[in-house]
């Protein structure tokens, strides 16, 4: 991992989303640059300046939807943490999400899909399907 970039639309919800991954990659030695981003245009804006690796989007309805879509093109191997208050589920198939998060996300929820990013052979991991089918999606 070299660039992970953060977007969401909520303080708090950044503050936690930070923690997360700040506290998963020292646990794993990893220490990426990572930026947090409140809205899109600065968002891809920087993403089109310098691709990112990773990407955490945390947007409500249609605009996660519309960020993931935009990011996938603009930077297709950008691995990417989809977290939305909709079930995007098949969008997120169709737009190889590497892990998709239905609200509320939990610590635990959250950690798997960081550890798919560590998975670099395969792009979605079958835990991914089991919490799927857990959280009935």
């Amino acid at each position: 991992m070299h660039r992970i970039a953060v977007l969401t639309n909520s303080m708090a919800q950044e503050a936690f989303l930070a923690e997360q991954l700040l506290r998963f990659c020292a646990e794993h030695c990893l220490f990426p640059q990572m930026d947090c981003y409140r809205d899109q245009e600065s968002f891809f804006e920087a993403a089109h300046n310098e691709p990112l690796t990773n990407a955490l989007i945390a947007l409500p309805g249609v605009d996660g939807l519309n960020a993931v879509e935009h990011l996938r093109t603009l930077c297709p191997q950008t691995r990417i943490i989809w977290c939305s208050d909709l079930n995007f589920s098949l969008h997120a198939f169709r737009l190889r999400a590497d892990y998709f998060l239905l609200e509320p996300v939990t610590e635990d929820a959250l950690r798997q899909g960081f550890c798919s990013w560590l998975d670099k052979k395969a792009p979605l991991r079958s835990d991914r399907n089991e919490h799927n089918k857990e959280n009935g999606l």
